[in-house]
């Protein structure tokens, strides 16, 4: 969630009731002064007995108790230490991802996967690892897996074979 989304949301929050399908809202952690709006069309809905929605959101002092109190909670929490990183990145990884291709691409995925380890390693030193805290998620580690697919593929049908990173 963000500015200017949560009409959006709410529109798609009385669609997808009415049909029986499922909602995911994300980051509402950013958005803390909208919930009680979205508390106030949760409690006037008559939704779908298949209609489920999924709320996501970092811990915050301002999220409503009431929304809370009312939902079923899930935690996640990245797993501690360089290692449990590195290993979790290469299970997400099929061997066929991770072992396709030249050896160059290997050894850049391995770097990738490293330097993603570290970084959420390093948002546990907050203010002395980062001035604030910043977001590195599965999906930042995919989109950058893609990127390296990608030059790696093109290097490929270049004559050189070399990776061309700029």
């Amino acid at each position: 969630m963000g500015q200017g989304q949560m009409q959006i949301a709410l529109d798609l929050l009385k669609t997808c009731s009415s049909q029986g399908s499922w909602l995911c809202l994300k980051n509402l952690h950013l958005v803390t002064s909208w919930l009680s709006t979205l508390e106030k069309e949760l409690n006037a809905l008559k939704p779908h007995k298949d209609f489920r929605l999924w709320l996501t959101s970092e811990i915050h002092p301002k999220f409503p108790t009431i929304l809370l109190q009312s939902s079923i909670k899930i935690t996640y929490e990245a797993p501690p230490g360089i290692k449990k990183n590195l290993l979790r990145t290469f299970e997400i990884w099929t061997p066929d991802e991770f072992g396709k291709g030249s050896v160059a691409r290997s050894q850049t995925l391995f770097v990738l996967a490293w330097f993603h380890a570290i970084v959420q390693e390093r948002r546990k030193y907050i203010p002395q690892g980062w001035t604030k805290f910043y977001e590195f998620s599965q999906a930042d580690l995919r989109a950058s897996y893609e990127i390296i697919h990608r030059l790696c593929e093109r290097a490929g049908r270049q004559s050189s074979g070399e990776i061309q990173w700029n």
